[in-house]
């Protein structure tokens, strides 16, 4: 399918009309990976999200070919060898956002309960996060870990002391009233 952000959007917007949705279709998740030998970073910036503020609900996809990396060998290898983007094009996390109230202008800490899917295995997570609301967008950002075992990334033992084990990932979220 060329547009599965796109059929994402749509289903969930058909799941509850009369809510009031926050979508974005460029927010930007980073990763660095880091080892005393070298640190690794890439960033994506075409991740969509909506948020369903009446539900609660909150939803994630990233495609993997969207991440780029400051050397154009290391994005070939974690598209071809780790990621196999070809196989496992997207990754998504679908959940519910707990401890947010809508009514309030400003900053507040939030949990966002649900299952984070990467490389085809599906994790349930609890990942902490800020929410703002400023009119009508709600800035999310969060920072988390995935440890690369859990959604079964091999790391060849010849590289594995370039590339960490756990993976640090930041996202920043500007959600507009849909």
């Amino acid at each position: 399918m060329k547009y599965p952000a796109l059929l994402l959007f749509c289903v969930i917007l058909s799941m509850a009309c009369q809510a009031q949705r926050f979508v974005t279709r460029d927010a930007q998740i980073s990763f660095l990976s880091e080892t005393p030998l070298e640190d690794i970073q890439a960033e994506s910036t075409e991740s969509s999200v909506i948020f369903d503020m009446a539900t609660g609900q909150l939803a994630f996809q990233v495609p993997i070919l969207s991440f780029h990396f400051p050397k154009a060998l290391m994005e070939e290898h974690f598209n071809e060898n780790y990621m196999e983007s070809e196989r496992f094009p997207k990754a998504s996390f679908r959940g519910v956002v707990e401890g947010l109230d809508p009514s309030k202008e400003g900053e507040q800490l939030v949990t966002a309960n649900g299952a984070l899917e990467m490389h085809g295995v599906s994790q349930d997570r609890s990942v902490a996060g800020t929410m703002v609301r400023d009119g009508d967008w709600w800035i999310l950002e969060t920072q988390f870990e995935v440890a690369c075992v859990d959604h079964q990334i091999d790391i060849p033992k010849v590289v594995s002391e370039n590339i960490a084990e756990i993976i640090e990932v930041t996202v920043r979220a500007e959600l507009k009233l849909k």
